[in-house]
């Protein structure tokens, strides 16, 4: 592209508002020489396009603007636009800075994405040449150990909350099962908040690389700006205060069922006030709608509001459904095995039957919160297929079903059987194989997010 009039601006349009807390825009002469540019604004005009004055002066050649920039949901997109400047072109005037013009006029041009090449999309791709990206291995590791954190912080209060209190209806609360599951359950929630919380750090070094490449030099005054000007800085710290509270409650918790020695007898003396299960469960669903303020649905052109709230529920349905299945396995089963011979069989199969009717109720959250979600990144059928996203999403489905085979399994020929030690083994044994099955949906479920989806990719 060549320009018969030297620009006086920089306009690129996206498919959506970009962050300017994760914008930056360079133009570079031949030489290499960098021409002095304003600060990237939004245009007046549009909300999607991002304007940057031209300052500097310019001479006859060809010119690079060299961008990167990320979306509500931190997935970073960088690319180029080469132009070149004839030698008829005029020199242009340095624009005052808060009056840059919106729109071209008839005696200056500007270096607009739409002429030059296509609208740049917010989507998420490699940054810095693959070596570190949104899709980069490393950062899918970083999102799949907070969602395994989550996971555990939600099953431990919704465990503690829902599936002990239906067990003491027939189990007084200052019994052993009862103390003993949420002695456990408790323990288990402050290592699953220290997960959540080393891997927000790593999140926040991981989203500063993959916007900056490997090679930037990590500075306060960066990182702070991400944090504070981006609505994925909103959730980060919304995701810490969040991870503080729960904690709290979690720590309170553990010591609500100490045993303390009196005299010859151990009696059971609770150290802190009840409401600290209260305050953990709370943490919890705050936590659950942490995560969608930096995914797709943060960014979707449509409903997004309803989107997010869509994705917190999902959060919190897969952390009722398969995190509580988790901590029945590494601490309610366990409880009840701490019990008399005699009585181990039937705690078991009180605690199964408790748990099966909030797993049906969480599970039911995730399908249908799932659905609505599909419907809205797809796109379209074809979609399923035809994109990266659809056939992640596919996979997903794939090995969802055999978590939702096993628990089928449980309830149908293992569940009836309940009251023996033998019965109690059998389904602690292939309710662990269902948890395993769900660590590699949340596997799945890390690369999916920073997928582009199919809708975005059909726009």
């Amino acid at each position: 592209m060549v320009l018969d009039v030297a620009p006086r601006e920089i306009r690129l349009t996206f498919s959506e508002a970009p962050e300017l807390g994760f914008t930056s825009v360079m133009l570079r002469a031949a030489d290499g020489r960098s021409v002095m540019l304003t600060s990237p604004m939004l245009a007046a005009d549009a909300a999607s396009t991002l304007v940057c004055g031209i300052r500097g002066t310019m001479q006859a050649g060809r010119y690079v603007v060299e961008w990167k920039a990320g979306g509500s949901d931190g997935h970073p997109v960088k690319g180029t636009i080469a132009f070149s400047v004839s030698a008829a072109a005029a020199v242009p005037l340095a624009p005052s800075v808060g009056t840059l013009p919106t729109r071209a006029d008839s005696s200056t041009q500007q270096i607009d994405s739409v002429g030059a090449h296509h609208d740049p999309a917010l989507m998420p791709e490699s940054a810095d040449d693959g070596a570190f990206g949104s899709e980069s291995p490393l950062y899918a590791a970083v999102r799949w150990l907070q969602y395994v954190g989550l996971l555990i912080v939600i099953g431990c209060a919704a465990f503690s909350t829902l599936v002990v209190g239906s067990v003491m209806r027939f189990h007084p609360s200052d019994s052993a099962l009862v103390r003993g599951a949420r002695s456990r359950a408790a323990r288990l929630g402050c290592w699953g908040i220290v997960v959540v919380a080393i891997s927000a750090v790593l999140r926040l070094f991981a989203q500063f690389y993959a916007m900056n490449g490997m090679g930037a030099h990590l500075s306060r005054t960066d990182v702070w700006s991400m944090m504070r000007e981006t609505s994925w800085g909103t959730g980060w710290i919304a995701q810490i205060i969040a991870v503080i509270v729960t904690g709290v409650g979690f720590l309170m918790a553990t010591r609500q069922s100490l045993v303390i020695p009196s005299n010859s007898d151990a009696t059971v003396r609770p150290l802190a006030p009840s409401w600290g299960w209260t305050i953990a469960a709370l943490g919890a669903v705050a936590l659950a709608f942490t995560p969608g303020l930096a995914s797709h649905a943060a960014s979707a052109p449509r409903f997004s509001a309803l989107a997010m709230v869509a994705d917190g529920l999902h959060v919190l349905g897969a952390g009722g459904w398969l995190g509580s299945l988790s901590v029945v396995v590494l601490a309610g089963i366990p409880a009840a095995w701490a019990l008399p011979d005699n009585a181990r069989g039937a705690a078991v199969a009180d605690l199964i039957n408790a748990f099966s009717p909030t797993a049906l109720v969480f599970a039911g959250v995730v399908a249908t919160t799932g659905v609505f979600a599909a419907w809205l990144h797809v796109g379209s059928v074809d979609a399923l297929w035809m994109t990266t996203y659809g056939r992640v999403l596919l996979v997903k489905l794939g090995v969802l079903s055999l978590v939702a085979g096993t628990g089928a399994y449980n309830w149908l020929r293992v569940k009836p059987q309940l009251g023996s030690d033998r019965a109690a083994q059998r389904i602690r044994r292939v309710a662990a194989m269902e948890v395993l099955i769900g660590v590699i949906v949340l596997i799945i479920t890390a690369v999916l997010v920073a997928t582009p989806a199919g809708a975005d990719m059909q726009m």
